[in-house]
């Protein structure tokens, strides 16, 4: 494959969104360049209510509601804009040259992107258990665009990647060493995200990665944190699956692994009854009883709802307790970074989290923290000694990016 133009489709298949970004790549020079088609799905509460947006680089746009429960037919039905009706920017699927998944969970086996082969898809598959909101809808959104575009090359770029930099004590949990050996270890995910908002930061600031201490805080339907030092991932929160770590709109995030145990050999549940109750009915949801959409809870606690209120101050609690751990494993923090949903649109968050940690000189401009933007920006005061900065995470443009070296350096 030369140095031509490339239509490349990147499909980020989340745990309650379909994302679909059409790129156009010609050279490999740009830091960044904008999609001139992109769709986003969005499912709220258990996959009852979803809302479809579509638009294009001319400006035209798509909305409407739909109560397509099977993701399956969501995305074909999402594809079909790419070619059909207003938004259309193609005469037909087959002028697309590359599609880049993004796969959470690449395990042992993968620590760069790769193309698509069976055997691929089988690692991928082989740790489902691992990822079970994600790996095996991404590995589905594989199979459905090979039915619709069966000559296209497919790329795997994962999310667990950029942690393989992790140093051993913050990789290993403290566990008999066979369990090790067997791959039991802390993986970290969102990675494709920690590595664009770290280079942008940078950018930002008119510093080198490796001149900045980083904890970046990726809020969004999952979450986690990472600390980046020389550009590099040193600690993050989420471990061996994406259920460790932070609370989340509806995962418990890190509990006492007692629990576990007490709940199979005393309440005498499933295995499958507890990977759901902590999976699906956990989090923000399993607290406030109703929603595990921030947005909600804090409408909900405005309005003086007190378990909602519990819920908000659970996640303020436990986000800021990580960001304390990321923090030390740095030895000292020069740039904190709030990105994905609702950290790049929650300003409460924000400011709750900024005022535990004003004793580090961490000065936050609340002006600038109230006002919305769909730019990046400095939240931080001019004598801030630590940065803050919110930026929007371009994770289908990262994965993108990926896609062409791919595709370049295979030719």
């Amino acid at each position: 494959m030369g140095s031509s133009q490339m239509n490349i489709l990147v499909v980020n298949r989340g745990s309650s969104t379909i994302k679909c970004f059409l790129y156009q790549f010609t050279d490999f020079s740009h830091e960044d360049i904008k999609p001139f088609w992109e769709a986003e799905l969005e499912w709220k509460n258990a996959f009852e209510e979803a809302h479809l947006s579509v638009k294009n680089g001319k400006g035209l746009e798509h909305e409407e509601a739909i109560r397509e429960k099977d993701p399956k037919k969501a995305l074909k039905y999402l594809v079909s804009f790419l070619f059909q009706g207003k938004v259309a920017v193609l005469k037909a699927l087959n002028e697309i040259d590359v599609i880049g998944h993004r796969i959470v969970h690449g395990g042992k086996y993968f620590h760069s992107s790769v193309h698509i082969t069976e055997e691929v898809k089988e690692k991928i598959r082989l740790l489902a258990p691992l990822a079970p909101l994600h790996n095996l809808p991404e590995l589905e959104a594989v199979e459905i665009l090979e039915t619709l575009l069966p000559n296209i090359p497919q790329i795997a770029v994962f999310d667990t990647a950029f942690h393989h930099t992790l140093p051993k004590a913050a990789q290993i949990y403290p566990i008999p060493y066979k369990w090790v050996e067997e791959g039991i270890r802390r993986y970290g995910f969102h990675g494709i995200s920690f590595q664009y908002c770290a280079k942008r930061g940078a950018v930002m600031l008119n510093a080198a990665p490796d001149d900045l201490k980083m904890v970046i805080c990726h809020l969004g339907s999952g979450a986690s944190l990472c600390a980046i030092q020389n550009g590099k991932s040193i600690d993050t929160t989420m471990g061996f699956t994406p259920l460790d770590g932070l609370m989340m709109d509806t995962r418990s995030g890190s509990i006492d692994p007692g629990i576990i145990l007490y709940l199979l050999e005393n309440k005498k549940k499933s295995v499958q009854e507890i990977s759901h109750e902590l999976y699906e009915e956990s989090g923000l949801l399993g607290i406030s009883g109703n929603s595990g959409d921030m947005r909600d809870i804090i409408k909900k606690h405005l309005e003086g709802d007190l378990r909602a209120t519990m819920a908000l101050d659970i996640y303020i609690h436990t986000l800021n307790g990580f960001i304390a751990k990321m923090i030390a494993s740095l030895k000292g923090i020069d740039l904190l970074i709030f990105t994905a949903g609702i950290g790049e649109n929650t300003p409460l968050i924000r400011e709750r989290v900024c005022e535990t940690f004003s004793f580090l000189n961490m000065e936050l401009d609340k002006t600038k923290n109230s006002q919305n933007s769909l730019e990046d920006r400095e939240i931080s005061t001019p004598d801030s000694k630590v940065k803050i900065l919110v930026i929007h995470t371009k994770e289908a443009f990262e994965i993108a990016s990926a896609c062409w070296k791919e595709a370049q350096s295979s030719c």
